[in-house]
């Protein structure tokens, strides 16, 4: 492909595009799939209840990209960086779009390595605030290295209030060494912005990865979660958690590759919706032929507060070997009515009653949260949600 076709295939959807000169070889390849792909739109079946091709219509400028802050971690390697040999190695931008125009126009990555054997104690936190203005779009890359026998905790936050015209565009590659172990938890709450993150996971034998994700404002949030475990005896988690309100459209699409024996992943996702306000969620295990033994969970559930609101789910398992034990399952419904009573009898409120239910419904998926104190704020959040949507 030649660089002025290349120029003009960016260009068209996002002004003043340009491929920066580092990362060249994963560069040309993004901008081939990307060539061939264009932005999905709703006619594809990935994409089918979230327009996003809608932004770039109205055309988007780019602008660089904030610096992430962190805090200071002396036994964890944090730096920026225009040249990491496993940044692209994934390959994820020759598989989606988004993930191809990321790779296109990112300018550095924030890279966090710990080094073999090294057990990080104290959490390192991630907070990226989105200043976006109409029209606005921008590409952010981080890549995680932990390597073998070494373990991290961390936390992503995403805030701000950025435009609803505008386009954050974020990607994550990770990789977890042998026998290492990784906990990953995002935080999205953007007000009236729109997000898509994609997180490209790649695990080795005896490693433990735990991912949460709680998705609490956005106009549009479009999470793309892809987990391969590619030696035995992995253990994976996969949580997350959004709550909905107005006209907020949240889309979770995850996919576990199950490519080896002896390993287990478990999925929960939970939604509550009120308004008129749409959620998606597509779950997918894949079993290949020689992952004999695999364990397999997933699971989805809803609750609805309004008429209005809408819930789009479809967990799937696709199973090529015969000695596994997998499931999945979805649910979409009201809330108990018989609950709220039975705890009104006992001296709560109406919305005391809504509430406490509905906490312990979250509550599966943030008991898979290790920090108690991220834990508890969340907790406070979903109430303060709670009564917006009581409003």
């Amino acid at each position: 492909m030649s660089e002025t076709m290349t120029t003009s295939i960016l260009s068209e959807l996002v002004s003043g595009a340009k491929s920066p000169a580092s990362f060249r070889e994963i560069r040309l390849e993004a901008e081939g799939f990307l060539a061939e792909s264009r932005i999905p739109s709703k006619k594809h079946e990935d994409w089918k209840y979230t327009n996003i091709k809608r932004l770039f219509d109205n055309g988007l400028n780019l602008i660089s990209a904030e610096d992430i802050t962190f805090n200071s971690i002396d036994s964890v390697d944090v730096s920026w960086s225009t040249d990491e040999s496993l940044i692209g190695s994934t390959a994820i931008h020759t598989k989606e779009a988004h993930a191809a125009l990321n790779t296109s126009l990112f300018e550095k990555a924030l890279v966090i390595r710990v080094k073999k054997g090294v057990q990080v104690e104290e959490e390192l936190i991630l907070n990226q605030t989105i200043t976006l203005k109409d029209g606005e779009f921008t590409a952010t890359r981080v890549l995680i290295v932990v390597e073998d026998n070494a373990s991290l905790k961390c936390q992503h936050h995403y805030s701000g209030t950025p435009s609803n015209s505008s386009l954050l565009n974020n990607l994550t590659e990770v990789f977890v060494g042998q026998n290492a172990q990784l906990e990953l938890n995002y935080v999205q709450e953007i007000g009236e912005g729109n997000l898509m993150t994609t997180t490209e996971v790649e695990c080795q034998r005896d490693s433990n990865f735990t991912t949460n994700c709680v998705q609490l404002y956005g106009i549009l949030l479009r999470n793309n979660v892809n987990i391969r475990l590619k030696g035995e005896n992995i253990e994976t988690h996969l949580n997350g958690f959004y709550m909905l309100n107005g006209k907020e459209l949240f889309d979770n699409h995850t996919l576990v590759d199950h490519l080896v024996p002896h390993c287990e992943s478990n999925e929960i996702y939970r939604g509550i919706l009120a308004g008129k306000s749409t959620g998606v969620f597509n779950g997918k295990v894949f079993v290949h032929r020689d992952a004999q033994k695999t364990n397999g969970y997933q699971s989805n559930n809803n609750i609805l507060l309004s008429d209005d609101a809408t819930m789009n789910s479809k967990p799937e398992l696709e199973i090529y070997a015969d000695d596994v034990r997998c499931s999945h399952g979805s649910t979409t419904g009201q809330l108990d009515e018989d609950a709220v009573f039975y705890l009104r009898a006992r001296g709560l409120d109406e919305f005391g009653a809504t509430a406490l239910l509905l906490t312990a419904f979250a509550s599966d998926v943030l008991n898979g949260i290790s920090n108690e104190e991220l834990r508890t704020s969340l907790e406070a959040k979903i109430q303060d949600k709670l009564k917006e949507m009581r409003a």
